[in-house]
């Protein structure tokens, strides 16, 4: 099972591709990737509505250069699991540590290691 984290497979493969950047990347590098890469089709207007939803959500930012803009991430992917992770406790869960855990594990009971490890982060 693919691990989104509440992106779209398109966002994810963008995110990817900047989180794993040592540099901030232009758009035509980004455009580039999608075109080789990814076989993607895209017009201009593709790729800017993907990164300006991106930007919304607070994931990447942009900065003017002298004949282009470039493209980063504004969090590790680790950061976006944690705030992606607590958003979700918060809306389905109600923020209750303790219903999104009965709700991990459903019926079913946890191993000696497991409720020692719950243990340990309380």
């Amino acid at each position: 099972m693919k691990k989104n984290y509440g992106l779209t497979k398109t966002e994810e493969q963008i995110m990817e591709l900047l989180w794993s950047a040592k540099n901030p990347m232009t758009f035509r590098e980004i455009m580039d990737v999608a075109v080789r890469e990814w076989k993607k089709e895209w017009k201009v207007q593709t790729l800017n509505t993907f990164l300006l939803g991106l930007q919304k959500m607070e994931l990447v930012g942009a900065e003017k250069g002298a004949s282009c803009n470039y493209y980063y991430a504004l969090c590790t992917k680790e950061q976006h699991i944690h705030n992606w992770t607590k958003k979700m406790v918060a809306e389905c869960y109600e923020n209750s540590f303790s219903r999104f855990v009965a709700a991990f594990i459903g019926d079913g009971k946890l191993s000696k290691e497991e409720a020692e490890e719950l243990k340990k982060l309380l």
